[in-house]
């Protein structure tokens, strides 16, 4: 399963505004961190802000506006976007 039950983002994320590495970030969107760094991967998740060196990494740093976007915007689960409704 690649999706948990999202966090409360006002209790335990309030007054936090960059995310750095995929875990924080996907505990915020209520996504497995694997799924993020995937979908990063292939292009389609959030945009990665910048870098950081921790340690001996390179974390990406996410910021919560960047997220919220991509929350927002993210097509759902099962979701045809193939289809354009008719105008006519």
């Amino acid at each position: 399963m690649t999706t948990q039950e999202p966090i409360d983002a006002p209790d335990q994320f309030e007054g936090v505004e960059k995310f750095v590495g995929y875990g924080p970030a996907a505990t915020y969107l209520g996504l497995q961190r694997n799924t993020l760094s995937s979908y990063s991967a292939r292009g389609i998740g959030p945009q990665i802000d910048h870098y950081e060196v921790v340690d001996q990494y390179n974390m990406p740093v996410f910021t919560r506006a960047e997220l919220d976007r991509w929350k927002e915007n993210r097509p759902g689960q099962g979701r045809r976007t193939d289809l354009i409704e008719s105008s006519s």
